[in-house]
């Protein structure tokens, strides 16, 4: 066999080899959150109450499954969490006391407890638009996982 007959067959190869690993779902690259693209939201006044408008690129995101990198705010005196928020700023920037809103914030609902930490912290999962922000919360992941460093 000639060496351009072999480095043909290896470059075939090794091409293939590449679509199969990046077409593959166990390395599909998993989208990170950009909280300034969750600021990209207008609220409009109807049926006496404040609407939510999202912009394109939370839109897009409706669905599908992220990384949320953030500060945890726990919402129960304890240790372990299963459902909490993720805010874009530390407790120290408390969004209700501060100048953050709605969109600085994002519900988490995780399989298994995270224990509260003062440090970042990257949860995995499926993010859903909340068109009800009645309750002040307009961003969620679902079946959320930790993930570690």
């Amino acid at each position: 066999m000639k060496h351009a007959e072999i480095l043909s067959k290896l470059t075939l190869t090794s091409v293939l080899g590449l679509f199969f690993l990046a077409t593959s779902p166990v390395y599909e690259e998993i989208i990170k959150i950009k909280w300034e693209d969750l600021t990209d939201v207008e609220w409009v006044w109807e049926n006496d109450f404040y609407q939510v408008r999202f912009g394109e690129v939370a839109e897009q995101l409706d669905g599908k499954e992220v990384l949320v990198e953030g500060f945890m705010f726990p919402l129960e005196y304890t240790r372990m969490h299963t459902t909490f928020l993720v805010s874009a700023s530390p407790m120290t920037n408390c969004f209700f006391c501060g100048p953050g809103e709605a969109e600085s914030m994002v519900m988490v609902t995780s399989k298994d407890e995270v224990e509260y930490l003062y440090t970042p912290i990257k949860m995995k999962g499926t993010f859903k638009l909340i068109h009800d922000a009645s309750m002040g919360v307009i961003y969620e992941l679902e079946d959320a996982e930790f993930v570690e460093d």
